[in-house]
């Protein structure tokens, strides 16, 4: 006979106590025989226990108090600095926020404090903020109206073709502020993003006019670090365009054009323009000069903002086995970051970029960016 320990005999009692009190007296007679024999009790015992069988203990689980609840409110303090960042994002960009916020006195920390935000892993971080996290889900209408002027004379580039591209290469796209109407003239904005370093720039313009579009292009063009070598666009009439190409070929700036309906081709600025454009902006009508001028100023804000401290993750390797795809992504960094890698860089805008990063306080620039965003649904 097996050797049973007692919580198996307990279970092997339960398991037969709904049969045996079911049975007449000869089946229970027959089952008594039979558990006394897988179990060891003696009949006497098992009338008792099958009749009413011993309740299950209940096991109540205690969970672990976390060694990291002395420094949750100040993961909190970081977290909203970063804009809600998820823990794989919010992580590697700690010892920045830690390093910018203690130099402009907006945080105060004790070595083991410190100690422990650096140790911290994004499960960590997420398990933390679980209750905190608030999500908003918007959904928008695409504006996008084709051009059919000199279309089949741009070349197209797609997604797979982006591979080993040098700074300055830009995807661009622009994004409608029209609300729920398309009736007479609003708002734009230019969204432009550097395939290779992530570097996002921003510029507003009232109306969708070849000139207007040009001019924001152009202010764009002056902000960026590096110089703009090539731009990449979507099949809208506002880039499809005599003046568009006019002002590419005078600055020697080489154009492509994505497939229509292939949002895949220009992922990079699809994603900017939710991350970007829509989170701090919003999808309401914005149609006069006094928000075009909040606007363009809240880019400039969010051009420091973005580009300096809020890491993005860029896809590594993508392997596709029948239906399972496998995707692995580097570590998350900001444009800045990435810009400081690069060997075809020059020093001197490294330098200046370093400048300008010293200057920069994150949670006051949230601060600004929330309030113009707030006065901008005002006006």
């Amino acid at each position: 006979m097996i050797k049973l320990n007692k919580k198996d005999r307990l279970t092997i009692v339960r398991h037969f106590s709904g049969k045996y009190r079911r049975s007449d007296k000869k089946d229970k007679g027959n089952l008594l025989s039979q558990v006394s024999e897988i179990t060891g009790y003696s009949r006497k015992h098992l009338m008792e226990i099958l009749a009413k069988p011993p309740k299950k203990k209940r096991i109540i689980y205690r969970p672990r108090l976390s060694n990291y609840l002395p420094v949750v409110k100040k993961l909190k303090e970081i977290w909203v600095t970063s804009n809600y960042a998820c823990g794989k994002r919010l992580i590697p960009i700690i010892p920045v926020y830690l390093d910018r916020l203690i130099a402009f006195k907006e945080l105060t920390l004790t070595k083991k404090e410190k100690r422990l935000l650096l140790a911290m892993s994004p499960a960590t971080a997420d398990r933390l903020l679980i209750h905190d996290r608030k999500r908003i889900n918007l959904r928008g209408r695409s504006r996008t109206k084709p051009g059919t002027l000199l279309k089949h004379q741009i070349p197209i580039r797609t997604w797979a073709d982006w591979d080993n591209a040098k700074p300055g290469f830009l995807e661009i796209d622009s994004v409608h502020h029209c609300g729920n109407s398309l009736y007479g003239e609003y708002i734009f904005t230019l969204d432009t993003v550097d395939v290779s370093t992530g570097w996002n720039e921003c510029r507003a313009h009232l109306g969708r006019s070849e000139y207007r579009t040009v001019s924001a292009l152009e202010e764009i063009r002056s902000r960026l670090p590096f110089p703009l070598l090539g731009i990449d666009f979507d099949s809208g009439y506002e880039f499809v365009n005599y003046h568009l190409i006019r002002y590419a070929d005078q600055n020697k700036i080489s154009y492509t054009r994505s497939r229509e309906a292939i949002k895949n081709d220009q992922a990079y600025i699809e994603q900017q323009n939710y991350s970007i454009v829509r989170r701090y902006v919003g999808y309401q009508r914005l149609d006069t000069p006094e928000q075009l001028e909040i606007l363009n100023r809240l880019y400039l804000k969010l051009s420091d903002y973005q580009n300096f401290f809020q890491p993005v993750m860029r896809l590594k390797t993508k392997i596709r086995d029948g239906a399972k795809v496998t995707r692995k992504y580097g570590k998350p960094k900001t444009a800045y970051q990435r810009i400081l890698e690069r060997r075809d860089i020059p020093k001197e805008i490294k330098d200046k970029l370093t400048a300008r990063f010293l200057k920069l306080n994150p949670r006051k620039l949230i601060l600004e960016i929330t309030a113009l965003g707030i006065k901008l649904t005002q006006k």
